[in-house]
């Protein structure tokens, strides 16, 4: 029976809290994405169910109504109600009725959006100095040498420029004029102007005081201006005849947020700074190492809020000030190496096949910076593991905390081991080697001591022997039989080749509810480590999301394969993802259908984990993985059953 989309359009707006409280919608593959005045006037209970709604997944700036793949029809059944989309209304603030949890996501949200893009010059900036530093101690250049000062020079621009790096982050996240927001962050850093704060002489701007401020390295003293700078524009916008715009438009805008920003904001932002840096100050001087050890212990619960996003302005402000940090990152990296730590052991104690398979995966990643599948796919799951994790954690970060381990490069994983090297000189290496060992060990080996409790693996389901004498798929997987030489036709099978590059993850890995759960599907996850998506199967392009980030196939033998790359990777509207085919193109399986900056996708803070998910789920017996830990693109990744 044909589905009356009309009917599910009207029935989600009303259970969202109708058309008054709908801000605007938006959609990617498999999801309504409403951003809604109030959340608590949706029903979720009934939304629930609702038969053409798999599941629903309230974040602090969306409400997610899951459909699946029918959700464009539903999509456009609710635009033409006269719902506002996203993408006509013009706005790129995030949606709230102030309320706690709302206000806080918009600011997490916020800090990353405008602090994440800049790490990456501050890390190379950081790595300069260290091997400077190291250049040093060894006696192998001197400070006096030409190529030492330009390297030095190198190494501090980043730092000493950092408010125009955050100028254009900042704008592009306000929705500003970047070239005018870069000018008025230039103001600050202007040579004439630097020269006069530094002579003391009094300064004033049509008879109002300039407070004598160095900008240079600043942080929050930027972020509100371009936030100040976003409403100055549209009250602009609003005023002026649509003629002059082009011309008075930016003239105003400089010429208004600059004096305003020297006058008031500079400062006050300026302030803000330094009271966050004293009482950062003031609690390590009062709790000492114990300040470094809670924070250590308490960063995986961190994480599972977001908050640990927040935390970005005070070590950057510390590295563009000091050059080194030792609170922050010395507990991130005691908290990541920890999860390792436990997740290898719940690698090699396991019996499960798919645990130990997801925990050899996850525990390599989490050394290098990445905890997420070991923290929600191991250790808080198996809970132990995630308790040995906390107070190993906690008890390297005690360590850290008595001999003030530094770190001279933003680093929060295994490479921090070359971000120790600064002027504490060698003993602060050796301190720093010894807190990662215990973190690491000590959590390995109290997961060994302390036990979990392990999970069992779902039964693999085979398909019985028909008639015509076709062979069970388990016992096609039992016995090892090639692939090559079977024609999956004959044993109610699909085989499907890896779509990317990267470590294996069961779907409860994904950090995302709507897949980890099963409700879009049964399949897998990919942790890529290459940008190129292939396609897994011989078929037509059925759906491209105009975002560019998830795409589906079905294939010759009716197989619905959803790839979707990385989570809420659709706020990026396309941005990172280039895709080489179009719906309706038939593709064979290993043909390339797009490819993606990976690395930019998670520097703008999301995750790149991604699903591969078999949508038509009710003629799906069992997904069976056939890649272990890892797999290459285009090498053997699953077996669909039926």
């Amino acid at each position: 029976m044909k589905k009356d989309y009309k009917q599910i359009a009207e029935q989600i707006i009303h259970l969202v809290g109708g058309k008054g409280n709908i801000i605007d919608l938006e959609h990617c593959m498999t999801r309504l994405r409403f951003r809604l005045k109030d959340n608590d006037k949706a029903d979720k209970e009934q939304l629930n169910r609702m038969e053409a709604v798999a599941g629903v997944n309230v974040t602090s700036d969306q409400y997610q109504v899951i459909i699946g793949n029918e959700v464009n029809a539903v999509y456009k059944e609710i635009i033409d109600l006269n719902v506002q989309s996203a993408d006509d209304s013009g706005s790129g603030k995030p949606s709230g009725d102030g309320k706690t949890k709302g206000v806080f996501g918009r600011i997490i949200d916020t800090i990353t959006g405008c602090m994440t893009p800049m790490i990456p010059a501050l890390t190379a900036a950081g790595m300069i100095k260290v091997i400077l530093s190291l250049l040093t101690t060894f006696d192998l250049m001197s400070p006096e040498a030409d190529t030492y000062r330009i390297l030095d020079i190198i190494g501090d621009a980043a730092f000493y420029f950092m408010p125009i790096l955050l100028a254009v982050s900042a704008s592009r996240k306000f929705r500003v004029n970047t070239s005018v927001a870069v000018i008025v962050a230039g103001v600050l850093l202007h040579p004439n102007f630097s020269s006069w704060v530094a002579s003391k002489d009094p300064i004033s701007f049509l008879g109002m005081t300039v407070p004598s401020v160095i900008y240079a390295a600043s942080v929050i003293p930027v972020l509100l201006t371009v936030w100040m700078m976003s409403y100055i524009e549209k009250y602009i916008d609003r005023i002026v005849p649509n003629m002059l715009k082009i011309l008075l438009n930016p003239t105003l805008l400089l010429l208004i947020s600059a004096p305003l920003v020297l006058i008031v904001v500079g400062p006050l932002g300026n302030y803000a700074g330094q009271g966050l840096a004293y009482v950062i100050e003031l609690m390590q001087g009062t709790l000492g190492f114990v300040m470094v050890a809670l924070l250590a212990a308490a960063f995986p619960f961190i994480v599972m809020t977001g908050m640990h996003h927040a935390l970005t302005p005070i070590f950057i402000s510390a590295f563009a000030a000091t050059g080194q940090e030792a609170l922050i990152l010395v507990a991130q990296v005691c908290a990541n190496l920890a999860q390792g730590g436990a997740t290898l052991a719940v690698a090699i104690r396991s019996k499960s096949k798919s645990m130990k398979q997801l925990a050899s995966a996850s525990w390599i990643s989490s050394m290098m910076g990445i905890t997420e599948p070991a923290l929600y796919g191991v250790t808080l799951k198996l809970k132990k593991p995630m308790i040995a994790a906390a107070i190993s954690a906690g008890i390297a970060g005690c360590f850290a905390g008595i001999v003030h381990v530094t770190l001279y490069v933003p680093q929060n994983n295994l490479m921090a081991l070359l971000a120790f090297s600064g002027e504490r000189g060698t003993s602060n290496i050796i301190y720093g080697v010894i807190m990662m060992a215990v973190s690491f060990v000590a959590a390995f080996l109290l997961c060994l001591m302390l036990g979990f409790k392990d999970v069992e693996d779902d039964k693999l389901v085979s398909a019985s022997a028909s008639e015509s004498g076709e062979m069970p798929v388990q016992d096609l997987v039992n016995n090892e039989v090639t692939f090559s030489a079977v024609e999956t036709d004959k044993v109610n099978a699909t085989l499907l080749f890896s779509p990317m590059t990267g470590s294996v993850l069961p779907l409860s890995a994904v950090p995302d509810e709507a897949f980890a759960s099963g409700a879009m599907g049964k399949g897998l996850a990919l942790e890529p480590s290459l940008g190129q998506v292939a396609s897994p199967i011989g078929g037509t392009v059925a759906t491209l999301a105009k975002s560019k980030h998830a795409i589906a196939i079905v294939g010759h033998d009716g197989t619905e394969v959803l790839i979707h790359v990385g989570i809420d990777t659709v706020k990026l509207k396309g941005k990172y993802f280039n895709t080489l085919v179009q719906p309706g193109d038939t593709v064979k399986a290993g043909d390339i259908l797009m490819e993606v900056d990976l690395e930019s996708i998670r520097r703008e803070g999301f995750s790149i984990i991604t699903p591969i998910i078999i949508t038509n789920t009710t003629e799906t017996t069992e997904v069976i993985n056939q890649a272990g830990t890892s797999a290459k693109i285009n090498e053997k990744l699953a077996l669909v059953t039926r």
